[in-house]
């Protein structure tokens, strides 16, 4: 069942690129696009027990990097959320990105912070080598309930 969905949604990409009449794709040159899973088993330096998961998905163009991060299991009273930079594997590390999320209630799900800023090369250095990831943190859980590396697609 999976492999026909696989080629059915192929097949789908092909007619579309056969149909566009240009070789663009609407996407511009040079973007870079990062996405993360987040859950608890990810926090660092000890791993959360919780149900909550999300995804983030953070985009490079330049020096501009945009985000949004969703929450797809209720999670309670989030506060706060960022782009941080890995020093080891079972290290957290230092916020790099501030999302600046609007505080949620209990049972949230759905998007969790969406926007964009201007970062500065060493941010740039981190995503590209494969060391920043997302964290959403909440009231019951201040130092992150839910994390995810940043892996670039």
């Amino acid at each position: 069942m999976r492999a026909q969905r696989v080629l059915t949604v192929l097949a789908a990409v092909a007619a579309v690129g056969v149909a566009c009449k240009d070789d663009t794709t609407g996407i511009p040159a040079g973007v870079e696009v990062y996405t993360a899973i987040l859950n608890g088993a990810n926090e660092a330096p000890t791993p959360v027990t919780t149900t909550a998961t999300g995804t983030a998905i953070v985009t490079v163009l330049g020096h501009l990097v945009s985000w949004k991060v969703d929450v797809l299991t209720p999670i309670d009273s989030i506060i706060l959320g960022h782009i941080h930079r890995r020093a080891a594997d079972s290290v957290a590390g230092n916020v790099r990105v501030d999302f600046a999320p609007t505080p949620t209630g209990a049972a949230f799900t759905g998007t969790a912070t969406v926007g964009a800023a201007t970062v500065v090369d060493s941010i740039l250095t981190i995503l590209h080598e494969g060391r920043g990831y997302v964290n959403i943190h909440t009231k019951a859980h201040t130092g992150g309930e839910i994390r995810g590396t940043l892996v670039r697609q």
